[in-house]
């Protein structure tokens, strides 16, 4: 933990570690082996909001610390990755937010693996942006985490390594592009800017949780208005079955155009099924720089959904076909 830390932060962490004996520890994990603890982690558990003022945890919190643990084993084997490829690993959060995913990357980086990292939020909120950089103060990461006001679409990340000159002053900018690009329920077609970037800048792994995904269902009812036949056209005129099924297949063909694009792809669960609706992880792995199977198989789907591409696909044009 960083020397710098304000006294405040260093008082919650001696009153975490009295308040959580291994009778309340045992509670809250049954006996589960877990990542982050509040004995090991009471400050990132705080900034998340899990921990009280007297370091103890509500009944809902609970829950939401099992899901932070989930999120982290999800993650753990493809960043570990990186870090046998990487001296310095280094991980774009594009649409942080509050920064969540943000904050645990940090700790992890610090804390389990101990690897050199620089990890950089983008937001266009400005007053989270601001929020986030005094959290990563408070928490002791700030030397490593970054904080920037942009849109995904228009992060420049050339010219946010060009002002992270001490982190390495004698590398050539254009080399340090980011090895993961991260986004956690970034809204609708906000997905796609995240996965689109990733691709741009050849990250090594790209890793979102789709929300809203509203872009496909906006164009099927439009279908319905007008009359459009199509195989589909029965979930038109369904409003809960066109949302649903517009989700599922949004996601498909991101999988298929990362596919595409090169990348090794894997859905699964974000955090156990009944804790959110929004529950897809993409998980992509960059293996080359393309597939022409599966460029192919994004095509078939567009003509099977009535000639409807999602905005992925103009954002990351396919160069091999």
């Amino acid at each position: 933990m960083s020397s710098s830390l304000s006294e405040q932060s260093r008082t919650f962490i001696q009153k975490a570690k009295a308040y959580w004996t291994p009778e309340r520890l045992q509670k809250i994990t049954a006996g589960h082996k877990y990542h982050v603890l509040p004995t090991n982690a009471p400050l990132l558990l705080r900034a998340l909001g899990l921990l009280n003022k007297d370091a103890s945890m509500s009944a809902d919190a609970t829950r939401k610390f099992i899901q932070v643990n989930h999120l982290l084993t999800q993650f753990r084997p493809y960043l570990e990755e990186l870090n046998k490829r990487h001296g310095q690993v280094r991980v774009l959060d594009a649409g942080c937010g509050s920064s969540f995913l943000t904050f645990l990357l940090a700790w992890a980086y610090q804390e389990v693996w101990k690897h050199p990292h620089l990890i950089i939020g983008v937001d266009s909120n400005e007053t989270l942006i601001t929020k986030n950089s005094h959290t990563a103060h408070d928490m002791g990461v700030s030397d490593a985490v970054k904080f920037f006001t942009s849109s995904i679409a228009d992060t420049d990340w050339q010219k946010i390594m060009s002002g992270e000159q001490a982190i390495e002053v004698n590398s050539d900018s254009k080399k340090l592009r980011p090895h993961a690009v991260v986004a956690l329920h970034a809204c609708d077609t906000a997905t796609d800017d995240a996965i689109a970037l990733g691709i741009k800048l050849k990250a090594d792994f790209i890793a979102v949780a789709p929300c809203c995904q509203a872009e496909l269902a906006k164009k099927w009812r439009e279908f319905a208005d007008l009359g459009v036949n199509n195989p589909l056209k029965p979930a038109y005129h369904n409003p809960h079955l066109r949302r649903e099924l517009a989700s599922h297949l949004t996601d498909l063909a991101r999988v298929l155009i990362l596919r595409g694009h090169g990348y090794e792809v894997t859905t699964t669960e974000f955090t156990m099924s009944h804790a959110t609706p929004k529950n897809t992880l993409i998980l992509a792995t960059r293996r080359g720089n393309f597939l022409k199977a599966a460029q192919q198989e994004y095509q078939d789907l567009v003509t099977w959904m009535g000639g409807c591409d999602i905005s992925l696909a103009a954002k990351a044009p396919f160069t091999e076909s």
